[in-house]
């Protein structure tokens, strides 16, 4: 499993458990928030750059060849689902090589809901699933279900793949530079971001303090080692 961690990861894997079991059993970790990269630079982390899921979707999606590959996709809309479904038969894809599948509200939760997903994917066999239906959730539900998924990667991305199918049109290029991308997210969906950007998103700052306070940690050992004083506080 990749994930790629931002303010919003940060504040879920202070308060949530199975959240941070997920990041600890995670095979890749990107960093996809302008903050992260920041602060990470701050510190001496060598860190280059931000490696964002609506920025490695796409490459990894145009890269998929019917003749190695087999997509499974969790996307949350059916105008997300059908663009990737006409993308990939018309780069040469047949209906029996990949899957879409989308989750109703609430499946990872619900066992019945995550028997017939598990019971999709294995029917596949695929070799890259990706989940964009947001985190902890897309997370979380890898994680719990890793053993009946198969040698596949697994990306969890959110938005990215409603990026790439245009179902929502990602921020201009100068504002993903200047780190402002979350305004521009906040102006397409204001009810549901207003939490995440301006009431949650305040708990960052414990979590700097955190990090700073251990100096002797780097910061991906910080967020997912040390943050495991909070499991007594998870739900």
């Amino acid at each position: 499993m990749l994930v790629t961690i931002n303010v919003d990861h940060v504040v879920n894997l202070r308060r949530n458990a199975a959240f941070r079991k997920a990041y600890r059993s995670a095979w890749k970790a990107t960093i996809d928030g302008m903050p992260i990269l920041l602060y990470a630079k701050l510190r001496g982390i060598g860190v280059a750059e931000r490696v964002t899921g609506a920025n490695l979707f796409p490459l990894v999606f145009d890269n998929l060849n019917p003749a190695l590959h087999r997509p499974f996709f969790v996307p949350a809309n059916e105008s997300t689902a059908s663009f990737l479904r006409n993308s990939l038969l018309a780069a040469g894809f047949t209906e029996v090589q990949f899957d879409i599948h989308i989750p109703e509200f609430g499946f990872e939760t619900d066992a019945v809901q995550s028997h017939a997903l598990v019971s999709k994917i294995a029917a596949l066999q695929p070799t890259h699933i990706f989940f964009g239906v947001g985190a902890p959730k897309s997370e979380i539900w890898i994680d719990r279900h890793r053993s009946q998924l198969g040698d596949a990667y697994c990306l969890a991305v959110g938005a990215a793949l409603d990026f790439h199918a245009g179902t929502y049109r990602r921020a201009p290029l100068w504002m993903q530079q200047a780190g402002l991308e979350w305004c521009w997210r906040f102006g397409q969906q204001p009810k549901r971001m207003f939490r995440r950007y301006f009431i949650d998103s305040r708990l960052i700052f414990g979590a700097l303090i955190d990090d700073m306070y251990y100096k002797g940690k780097a910061i991906p050992e910080m967020r997912i080692s040390r943050l495991s004083r909070y499991e007594t506080h998870s739900e």
